[in-house]
């Protein structure tokens, strides 16, 4: 078997590129390889590359890998970001037709700031990987190829702008210790199956839509399968961020950021709200999730609800007068939402549990704004764990590979 060694031509295998002054820097290590990550703001941006590249949604990534063990190493950059943007495409969007030399220069700066993708045995590359720009935290995945295996570093990092509902939640503190309950695998299945059928309204009186998911994961780490397959976390609902909502609407735009409505399970709103976007804003996948007292192998367990919005429609059962309209077929968006964490490679384990109750099409359930929903009646539960390797084992024919480069030029 071959490395992957000869995948991505990049620049030298030496290169560093300096972190500008006062940015806080994120660090992890796992066995010889040490890998710090950081997110400039909109000042430090125009500083490092002299325009504003915030303004065309391009977020810089500040990396630097540590090779201090005897392999090459490989950095995949399509793990940070699935769509992230080529040095020249964002210098390509300043272009000055009238000053060429400039676009030249440019073009320069951006070049020589990229990241090398290899990294020789006993050495450190630092540079930056360009990636849609996201505001509040930015969900940031390095992974690394070697020999005989692959390793993904997740980071957390806080960044200007609009912030997530998920900011005001501290889930370490929803539950006392003493609340905290484990069980087993038989136990969890019992305990989930004798969860609430579906969330409700703030007085909890009238029933909303069905719990139908379940995923057990290390705490907001869970995020990390969704966010790679472009599930966004999405911002607290307020009279801003619904005004933003109701002029998406008017002009069926897409914002991946915007609010859901407020569903209530256990007394109290979700604690995890994250959404996909389709087309528009009226078309989008959302769930949410309550962290609940039980735990599994020292995991977390939340409960939750997902569906599919197809449509917008107004009402007066909510005081930003709008709602969105669900595909009735929930059970669809359950199993797409499977599918899904599928791909990312997380899923440990995954089944099925009673607990919703089945709502047949000659007799439907409704939510809260009376939008009829139906439903075999069952919960999926997904086990996640550290994601398998999706590039090993590989082999490489060893016809006529790029240039490969070296340290010394």
């Amino acid at each position: 078997m071959l490395a992957l060694a000869v995948l991505l031509a990049t620049p030298a295998a030496a290169q560093q590129t300096q972190r500008p002054a006062n940015l806080r820097t994120f660090s992890q290590q796992k066995d010889d390889v040490t890998v710090r990550v950081a997110v400039p703001d909109t000042e430090q941006n125009q500083r490092t590359f002299g325009v504003p590249v915030d303004s065309k949604g391009v977020q810089p990534i500040w990396i630097e890998i540590v090779n201090g063990g005897t392999d090459e190493l490989t950095y995949l950059p399509i793990a940070t970001d699935p769509a992230y943007y080529s040095p020249l495409e964002v210098s390509w969007r300043f272009r000055d037709r009238l000053t060429p030399e400039a676009d030249t220069a440019r073009d320069t700066r951006f070049l020589t700031s990229q990241i090398p993708f290899k990294i020789a045995p006993g050495s450190t590359v630092s540079g930056y990987v360009f990636t849609h720009r996201e505001t509040g935290l930015k969900f940031v995945s390095v992974e690394i190829i070697r020999d005989q295996a692959d390793e993904t570093f997740h980071f957390i990092v806080p960044v200007s702008g609009p912030e997530f509902a998920i900011e005001h939640v501290d889930l370490d503190r929803i539950y006392p210790a003493e609340a905290l309950h484990d069980v087993d695998l038989n136990g969890l299945r019992q305990a989930l199956a004798a969860l609430p059928c579906c969330g409700s309204d703030a007085e909890g009186t009238r029933k909303a839509d069905p719990l139908n998911i379940v995923i057990v994961a290390d705490g907001l780490s869970a995020a990390f399968p969704f966010v790679g397959r472009g599930w966004r976390f999405v911002q607290p609902l307020d009279l801003r961020t619904a005004a933003g909502s109701a002029a998406a609407l008017l002009f069926d735009a897409q914002d991946p950021n915007l609010p859901v409505s407020p569903m209530w399970v256990f007394g109290r709103r979700e604690d995890v709200a994250l959404q996909k976007p389709r087309d528009t804003i009226s078309q989008r996948n959302h769930l949410r999730l309550w962290l609940t007292p039980l735990r599994y192998q020292g995991q977390s367990v939340f409960v939750g609800q997902i569906s599919r919005d197809i449509g917008v429609e107004f009402t007066d059962k909510s005081w930003y007068l709008t709602t969105h309209k669900i595909d009735p077929d929930v059970d669809f968006d359950r199993d797409y939402l499977l599918q899904d964490l599928l791909l990312s490679g997380a899923v440990a384990q995954f089944g099925y549990v009673g607990g919703v109750g089945a709502s047949m099409p000659a007799d439907p359930r409704v939510n809260l704004v009376g939008d009829p929903y139906i439903t075999d009646g069952l919960r999926l539960v997904v086990l996640l764990g550290p994601a398998k390797s999706r590039f090993l084992p590989l082999e490489e024919l060893d016809w006529d590979p790029p240039p490969r480069a070296s340290a010394d030029n």
